[in-house]
Formats: C-alpha cells, structure tokens, sequence
C-alpha cells in the first residue's frame, strides 16, 4: 500500500524510505516497514483533521455601529453626558452590542463570540425563556434576545450591553431643550416628560441628589448643524 499524504512539502512514503535508510541502522524487514507506514500516515491524518477542525472555529462579532462620530448630522444617539462648559458638551456615545441573527443561529459548540472587548468561548447552547443563552450557568454566561431591528442583543444587568463607541465635545444648538422622564422628588417614572431649557439641565447636572447623565439613561439627539438639539432622560431601574 502507498500512503502519499504530503505534509511540509514531503511525502509520507519519502520520510519512511528516509528513516529506513539512516547509515547504522539495522534494515526492517517488510512487516517492519508496513506498519511505519501505516503510523505515520494516520499521524498525518490526525494531523490534517485538527489543522481542517481549526480552521471551521466561527468567531462571531458585532455588527457596525450606525453612528458615526465623525458626522454627528441630523441623528440620534444613546449617550454619557459628561460635562458641559462655555456651552460646549462633553458627550460619550453608547452603541449596543447587536448581531447578525444568522450568525447566531449557526453557532455551534467550539465556535466563539466576541463581547466587551473579550472572546468567550462557547461550550453549550441553551434556549430559556426566548433567550438563546450560552454557557450557561457558568461566569462567562451570555444571554441573547431577538430585538425589535431583528438583529440578536445582549442582555445583561443592566438590560443591554452597551459599548463606550466614542467621545466627542459639541456645540450646543441655541434651542438645547431638556426632557426628563424623572419625577424630581420621587425619582420615579413620569408618563409624560418635563421640558426644560439648558439653564434647568445645568442646574440638575450640577446637583448633588440628581441620578446623573451618565447610567446609560440618556438620549441625544444632533440637528443638521451637527450641534445638540436634544436631551432626553428616562427612567432605568438601576439608577
């Protein structure tokens, strides 16, 4: 029987003729060289199996962000409200972590997905409640839900996982109206939000009793002068 798999540019029988015929060795005999044969031909095999196993490993990754930094024209955006001085506004945009719902059903075990900022390597596959959850039960657990865009998101105590995409300082627009979805006194929901002028929000930014802007409760929205036009707070149960 030839064995002819190739690995590093030589072939299984020229290795075995090789070793068979370093100078003081004693021959082997047919028997002998049948099974090196053999040997090393399901080394090779075994070899190129897990180099093939290794090279099918699916890395899943989220997909771009909608927002561009860069061009922040007439669109709306979770954010951070950092600061804000001489009408300027420090401001770091949230994006979430969202996935292509083909991807996510084509995981398998073995394959990996890659979630703030680190890989996680998949070891089960579970369904719970209309979540699609991986590992779980464990400490590196990841729990997907099927959003309203039809893209998977990640869930996580704080309802999603959301990425520090960028942080950008912007004009204020002459018109910066604030909305706020928190009852002042109570902390509460409202039903309806409080209009306020940038003068209020400066004034609640810089009180001490105020949950912040900065829980990833915060929308903004940005006019066609790329300045901000809108800020709008609501209410999240971890604040």
């Amino acid at each position: 029987m030839r064995v002819m798999l190739t690995s590093c540019g030589l072939e299984t029988e020229q290795i075995v003729e090789h070793s068979l015929k370093m100078p003081g060795k004693k021959p082997v005999d047919e028997k002998g060289r049948g099974i090196m044969k053999r040997l090393l031909g399901l080394l090779f095999a075994l070899t190129l199996f897990i180099g093939t196993a290794a090279a099918e490993r699916t890395v899943v990754t989220a997909l771009a962000a909608e927002v561009n930094p860069d061009n922040l024209v007439s669109v709306a955006a979770d954010a951070k409200v950092l600061s804000c001085a001489d009408g300027q506004f420090t401001i770091t945009i949230l994006v979430p972590e969202r996935y292509d719902p083909e991807e996510i059903n084509a995981l398998k075990v073995g394959d990996a997905i890659w979630t703030e900022g680190r890989e996680v390597e998949i070891r089960s596959i579970t369904e719970r409640d209309g979540y699609i959850v991986l590992n779980a039960d464990t400490d590196d657990d990841v729990w997907l839900f099927e959003s309203v865009d039809l893209n998977y998101w990640i869930m996580d105590v704080n309802d999603n996982t959301w990425l520090e995409f960028a942080t950008v300082t912007v004009p204020a627009s002459e018109h910066l109206l604030f909305l706020d979805g928190i009852n002042p006194f109570t902390g509460e929901s409202l039903l309806h939000p409080t209009v306020y002028n940038e003068e209020d929000f400066m004034t609640l930014m810089n009180s001490a009793d105020d949950p912040g802007f900065d829980i990833r409760n915060v929308e903004v929205v940005f006019d066609e002068n790329g300045e901000l036009a809108l800020i709008r707070r609501f209410y999240v149960p971890w604040q």
